[in-house]
């Protein structure tokens, strides 16, 4: 690495670098999906249960990437806000089904398109083939750290 290239301070760091562009990435949804009364990570569950509705509880937290302790907590806001709803399943008493509800539903497609939108306004900047290199070291950081 050339001296231009070397960064100091917490710049040097990795999880510095990420922190902050997740930082912006997050503020940037935040915003965007502010109208729909929902915030990113909410937006992440409805668009599980989009795909899967009445997920189990526990495969609804694994396709998420959250611990069920947070997932209870982000549903519990979800279903006070009229985004869900949980139920008893009627084959495994011990487990929950995550059901979205009316309001989800008829808002989902346009916080999909939005969520493309935005996307699309972040791979804007870079060439196909220097996205899909930041997609695929992104994927690699999350394999080999456990």
């Amino acid at each position: 690495m050339n001296e231009k290239n070397k960064s100091s301070g917490p710049e040097k760091y990795v999880c510095y670098k990420l922190s902050k562009v997740m930082r912006k990435v997050q503020r940037y949804y935040e915003y965007n999906l502010a109208p729909f009364e929902i915030t990113p990570v909410q937006f992440y569950v409805l668009s599980a249960l989009l795909e899967n509705d009445g997920m189990k509880f526990k495969d609804l937290a694994r396709s998420v990437n959250i611990d069920g302790s947070t997932l209870t907590g982000i549903l519990d806001r979800m279903e006070r806000n009229g985004f869900v709803e949980r139920r008893d399943d009627p084959d495994d008493r011990r487990s929950l089904l995550v059901f979205m509800t009316d309001k989800a539903k008829e808002r989902g497609a346009t916080m999909i398109s939005l969520a493309e939108r935005l996307d699309m306004e972040i791979r804007e900047h870079f060439s196909d083939e220097d996205f899909n290199t930041f997609i695929k070291v992104l994927d690699k950081i999350t394999e080999t750290i456990s």
